[in-house]
């Protein structure tokens, strides 16, 4: 079998592997601890296959690049761009794994991933240094080993982060002119493209909030929350409830005194539909509620009766809301 193995790594490497003996090469490095897998690949790194010898930095880019996979409810394998950069467009969120590096000889070994999920859905990721992140539809992650010995993350959109502690490597997430700065905690970040605001919400640990906007840095303790308006260039502390924040993760559809029309545009990147609301007489009236796992029509029949208002659809993915 290790025989077997090194010779679709070696296919891996030229870029010929096939899709089911990638699979399978990765389903045998996930099941091997670090030791093994540095003894079975070593043997042909040291051979002759470079034009030059591979540095053992880039050793440990390619075994990092190994580990690092998503999770996803739905069979798919995409790869997206074959040289500079490692991509994922995922359909929601459950379990499989993948791991998604292409390397051609001689190479320079990048560092950039890049993980997007569409509207109507959501993926949980597990980055090279184990940290875990959870990410909301609609939204981009790009992952880099930065210089200066740090994890570096820029946000598009909204994720839940439980990072791994190392004092020696802080875990920097950028979003807009935003940084959360971190050791090792679990914090949401809420940085919706087009959005005025940016929300950072600490579940545990400790988070420095830093910008070249700011007048000062930002330290977030527990059950507090920073709102970031990119307008005014100001942030303002205060206390939230996490399980509201970070709902979504756990498939939960969850608003408290939220604005009728603010919940409709986020059940749009929920279900991944067009919702056109000619209700503008409920459009600023707050509203709270929570589902989780309910259908999109279920959800509309509890409003229409809530609210009396009715609904009807255009087409596959177009819903109109009137009175």
């Amino acid at each position: 079998m290790e025989n077997y193995i090194k010779i679709i790594y070696k296919k891996f490497l030229y870029g010929t592997v096939r899709k089911e003996e990638f699979l399978e090469m990765r389903h045998e490095l996930n099941n091997s601890d670090l030791p093994e897998l540095k003894n079975l690949l070593a043997e042909e790194w040291n051979e002759d296959m470079y034009s030059e010898v591979m540095a053992e930095k880039d050793k440990e880019d390619i075994r990092s690049k190994l580990n690092f996979y998503v999770e996803y409810d739905k069979k798919r394998l995409m790869r997206k761009r074959m040289t500079q950069i490692a991509a994922v467009v995922i359909p929601f969120v459950f379990i499989l794994s993948a791991v998604l590096y292409i390397f051609q000889p001689a190479a320079k070994v990048e560092k950039d991933f890049v993980v997007t999920v569409k509207q109507g859905n959501r993926a949980q990721v597990t980055l090279p240094d184990q940290s875990k992140v959870w990410m909301n539809a609609n939204s981009k992650l790009i992952y880099r080993n930065g210089e200066n010995n740090t994890r570096e993350v820029k946000l598009i959109g909204e994720a839940f982060f439980k990072v791994v502690k190392d004092k020696n490597r802080p875990f920097i997430v950028s979003a807009n002119n935003i940084q959360v700065e971190v050791l090792g905690t679990s914090f949401n970040v809420n940085a919706r493209q087009g959005s005025e605001i940016i929300e950072t919400s600490l579940v545990e640990g400790s988070i420095k909030l830093t910008g070249s906007e700011l007048s000062q840095d930002y330290l977030l303790k527990p059950n507090e929350k920073a709102i970031y308006s990119t307008s005014t260039k100001s942030i303002r502390i205060e206390a939230t409830d996490n399980e509201v924040e970070t709902a979504w993760k756990d498939n939960k559809f969850q608003f408290r005194s939220e604005r009728f029309g603010s919940v409709v545009k986020r059940l749009e990147e929920w279900y991944g539909v067009k919702i056109i609301s000619k209700c503008p007489s409920i459009e600023n009236d707050l509203i709270s509620g929570a589902f989780k796992g309910e259908s999109l029509e279920t959800v509309l029949e509890i409003f229409a009766i809530q609210y009396k208002i009715k609904y009807s659809n255009k087409g596959d993915s177009v819903v109109v809301l009137y009175n």
